[in-house]
């Protein structure tokens, strides 16, 4: 039976990499969790490393937590029919709309209390986001709301469009923020700078007054995800799917004449994104699917039966469908080596300070 193998451990050592990584540039990190579905056991694992703010894209996912120690920011646009949810279960939410806007300082007035936003400017992804000349505009009126406060700006990059964050982006974006806070007398709490794709950014150069990045492909993938190359000093087989060999036979490609030895697995395209696996440490070959099968090439082994299990890595897409699929099972898994390593981590870090 297929199911999602998903090693805490090893997210929990991303987590403490990167986290270690961004309070060195002084950055807050906000882990994205809705590749993972919001998953309760992967949130109780970073908090245990002091993480108790979180970003995701469905109020569905954030209204499961009962834990009332953590904080979340709604980074999708939700639609109408949401917006009494995302004041009553977020803290903080991404909007792009006035509109929207004015809606949320009704329903925050209801609910008596106030709810912080950050305005998303379209900088060059063109998904979403107010446009740059009318930000001021839109914080002008803002700030005559009683129950809305906006408390930043934020940017994004590679959601719609395949264009990197650059050096020029980082200047650009500051002497933006500063203009926007010259012409409306505020100073910004956040300027969150982006997703994962500008962590290389931060790296290697001073981000200014960008002071927050939203990660979740890096935290949970293992991957710099401007080149989708692995990071070293990560997990990338964190989650990983493992699907049953139900049938083997000897077949004959149609086009080529060839013949090979197939083996089918009970995953199909209605529990993955079949494009974006790959066999992880078997050296066999996807070569189709249906809704409800993978046919995948043993290049010629034989040693391969039915009942064996395959594994494989997930791309993105791959993860993010299969995370939210009810029917493939979760198999959580702690690794008392890696937990050691995250232990050490802890150590090293605390000698440091």
């Amino acid at each position: 039976m297929a199911e999602i193998k998903i090693n805490l451990s090893k997210i929990q050592y991303n987590a403490q990499v990167l986290l270690s990584i961004f309070q060195e540039n002084h950055m807050q990190f906000t882990p994205v969790i809705k590749c993972v579905g919001g998953d309760r056991k992967i949130v109780e694992t970073l908090k245990r490393i002091g993480i108790t703010h979180f970003a995701d894209a469905r109020i569905d996912n954030i209204n499961k937590s009962k834990d009332y120690d953590l904080t979340y920011m709604m980074i999708r646009t939700a639609s109408q029919h949401e917006l009494e949810d995302v004041v009553r279960y977020s803290d903080i939410s991404i909007q792009t709309e006035i509109a929207t806007i004015r809606r949320l300082n009704e329903i925050a007035q209801k609910q008596q209390v106030k709810h912080h936003i950050l305005l998303m400017v379209d900088w060059k992804d063109s998904r979403e986001g107010v446009l740059t000349y009318d930000v001021v505009e839109f914080i002008n009126e803002i700030l005559s709301m009683h129950h809305v406060s906006v408390v930043g700006l934020a940017f994004n990059f590679m959601c719609f469009q395949s264009i990197i964050p650059t050096e020029e982006d980082v200047s650009l974006i500051n002497q933006f923020v500063e203009s926007v806070e010259l012409e409306t007398h505020m100073r910004f709490k956040i300027i969150s700078g982006g997703n994962s794709s500008m962590i290389s950014q931060m790296l290697y150069q001073d981000m200014g007054k960008i002071n927050e990045l939203r990660v979740g492909e890096t935290l949970f993938r293992g991957v710099e995800t401007t080149t989708n190359q692995p990071i070293a000093s990560l997990y990338q087989n964190a989650i990983i799917l493992e699907a049953e060999i139900v049938e083997i036979k000897p077949r004959i490609d149609i086009s080529s004449g060839k013949q090979y030895l197939q083996a089918i697995v009970d995953i199909g395209s209605l529990d993955t994104f079949i494009e974006d696996i790959q066999p992880h440490h078997h050296h066999v070959k996807v070569i189709g699917a249906t809704s409800d099968h993978v046919m995948i090439d043993l290049l010629n082994q034989d040693h391969y039966q039915i009942g064996d299990k395959l594994q494989f890595n997930l791309g993105y897409k791959a993860l993010a469908q299969s995370m939210y699929m009810t029917n493939l099972d979760k198999n959580y898994i702690h690794d008392n080596v890696i937990e050691k390593l995250c232990h050490n981590f802890n150590i090293e870090k605390s000698n440091r300070i």
